[in-house]
């Protein structure tokens, strides 16, 4: 009777095992795809940028395409 007891608190402390290793590799596996994820987003987020004409530095691209005039207009002080 007593070999049926330790046989049966290893088999508990096996099966934990085995169920404790099974939630590592799920919870590794979604940590791994959700840094993917973020990844992926936060790249796309980013502006893309340019040198801005006439003067140093850089600037946004999308606003110099949405305005190109009214940027030349404001690099030349006109109103």
């Amino acid at each position: 009777m007593n070999s049926n007891k330790i046989k049966k608190k290893e088999d508990e402390k096996l099966e934990f095992c085995e169920t404790a290793t099974k939630v590592i590799g799920i919870v590794g596996v979604v940590g791994t795809v959700v840094g993917l994820l973020w990844l992926i987003g936060s790249e796309s987020k980013k502006e893309k940028m340019m040198k801005a004409p006439g003067q140093d530095g850089y600037i946004v691209r999308r606003d110099f395409e949405n305005s190109a005039k009214d940027y030349f207009k404001d690099l030349r002080g006109k109103k």
